[in-house]
């Protein structure tokens, strides 16, 4: 006979309660760890994305050290938004990084009177869209949803030409402007420059479309912390303590004693900002010889695009053919386009002309390869004119940057010059400047002009879609797998379980 074996084995009591106590003891410890991990802000951060998408630049990350005081960032963003989450994505990075910025996030239709109340703070008016607000003390920057997107050239391109009318993004320029509006915080002072008058310029302040340059300056105030002051250098040298001048769009010709006070601001290291005006192409303005010296060439030409997908009307262009200048560097990236209204051609000097000491030029935008000019200006006209000089199938330079003592794609040191020479300066204008990589560009090569590398390093990011092109028939037979193949699988599998079950 087997004796029975007993039910109740001795010690088990004891083994089961150490069990229980070691747990309960390795709960409180686990919870303990993850607890002291919040407190401290100790966060480890994987980019799993494709590409590791989602990991800030240097930049980014030396900026968001060098925080030593608070930096409150509000949300002001509808969570509807297609921009949402990306915006979300982001900051959480940049939260992740420094414990000195503290975000706060509203959403205007859930929570309509606070977003008022913070709106009526910023005084962004009762009306203004979605956006993000950098503040610090009593400076803030405001970064509007509109500037957080570059879109699709080539939906923009079909739809000009009656194709379908959506417009994709194409990236995303949220880093850029963040770290930007950051880094104007950082630095608390304010830059200065002045814009030239007196000979047929638009007004600085003015609001008019196509016209004035009020949209330019609300970019230079608020994205690089530069006051810009009107000033005739007829009656005045220029101040000793400007970081920029402008000049965009003359009309007329400039006196001696101006040329001579730029040339002497571009030789004690001046920074230069140039758009040419084309409705004073066929005359000089004295500005051509001085350029000249500094190694950019302005011929009395118009630039064309012989290939009409790259035109909306008869003299405007459409490029995306950038140079390899590190300004360019964000636009090539995101594959954006630059509207010129009317340019005219603006090339760099044969360095072979120019002594050794003499600044060297670099194109910054092209047309494409079936590029023309324009020189015959009979009847209040530009016509392609062989016998003129023009020439045809070729890319025709539209931008230039310039620099003499400082060595290229490097930090500018203390007497360097720098220039920028555009070929239209209708493209900084209101209402153009908004148009496709206008304003991106014209913050670029400001950046560039002040030796600020914070946009230049950043560049946008890729937005990716991937659509699904089904046919009626392939719909319907996708609904039909969907509703009756999948819910009549599953049943046939049980049928068949119970069915050997009961055998």
């Amino acid at each position: 006979m087997t004796p029975e074996t007993p039910s109740f084995v001795p010690g088990r009591r004891w083994r089961v309660g150490f069990s229980v106590a070691l747990s309960v003891v390795a709960a409180i410890v686990l919870v303990g760890l993850v607890n002291y991990v919040a407190i401290t802000r100790r966060v480890w951060r994987y980019d799993l994305t494709h590409g590791q998408a989602l990991r800030l630049s240097p930049l980014t990350v030396q900026t968001l050290a060098a925080l030593t005081n608070e930096v409150r960032v509000t949300v002001l963003f509808s969570r509807d938004s297609a921009l949402y989450p990306h915006v979300d994505t982001l900051l959480r990075e940049y939260e992740s990084r420094s414990p000195r910025l503290l975000i706060q996030r509203i959403d205007p239709i859930r929570s309509p009177a606070l977003a008022r109340l913070k709106k009526s703070e910023f005084k962004l008016g009762s009306k203004g869209g979605n956006a993000v607000v950098f503040e610090s003390g009593s400076r803030l920057r405001v970064v509007p949803e509109e500037d957080l997107s570059i879109y699709n050239s080539d939906d923009i391109q079909a739809l000009v030409h009656g194709g379908h009318n959506e417009i994709r993004r194409s990236a995303f320029t949220g880093e850029n402007r963040f770290t930007s509006a950051i880094a104007a915080l950082l630095d608390g002072t304010q830059a200065h420059a002045v814009y030239l008058t007196g000979h047929g310029e638009p007004p600085w302040d003015g609001e008019n479309s196509g016209v004035g340059f009020a949209d330019f300056d609300r970019l230079l105030r608020g994205e690089k912390n530069l006051r810009v002051d009107p000033w005739n250098l007829i009656t005045a040298d220029l101040p000793t303590d400007i970081q920029l001048v402008i000049i965009a769009g003359p009309t007329s010709q400039f006196l001696p004693i101006e040329l001579s006070r730029i040339e002497g601001y571009l030789r004690h290291g001046g920074r230069l900002l140039v758009a040419m005006n084309a409705e004073a192409v066929a005359g000089r303005t004295g500005l051509e010889e001085l350029l000249f010296r500094w190694a950019v060439v302005c011929p009395q030409m118009i630039a064309g695009e012989g290939n009409k997908l790259y035109v909306r009307n008869g003299f405007d262009v459409l490029s995306k053919t950038f140079g390899t200048h590190a300004l360019m560097a964000p636009l090539r990236h995101a594959e954006t386009q630059l509207y010129f209204p009317f340019p005219r051609v603006v090339s760099p000097v044969d360095p072979r002309a120019l002594p050794p000491d003499a600044a060297r030029a670099e194109v910054l935008v092209t047309t494409t390869e079936q590029g023309l000019t324009r020189s015959d200006f009979r009847g209040g006209n530009a016509a392609f004119n062989a016998e003129s000089g023009d020439q045809k199938d070729r890319a025709i330079p539209l931008a230039v940057a310039a620099e003499r003592g400082g060595v290229t794609g490097v930090a500018a040191g203390r007497g360097a010059a720098r220039l920028v020479v555009l070929g239209d300066s209708a493209m900084l204008c209101n209402g153009f400047i908004d148009n496709v990589g206008n304003r991106d560009f014209a913050g670029l090569c400001v950046s560039w002009l002040l030796d600020r590398p914070q946009s230049l390093a950043i560049g946008p990011r890729p937005l990716r879609e991937w659509r699904l092109a089904l046919s009626g028939r392939q719909v319907n037979l996708l609904q039909w797998s969907l509703l009756g193949g999948l819910p009549g699988g599953v049943l046939t599998l049980g049928l068949v379980i119970w069915s050997r079950r009961r055998a």
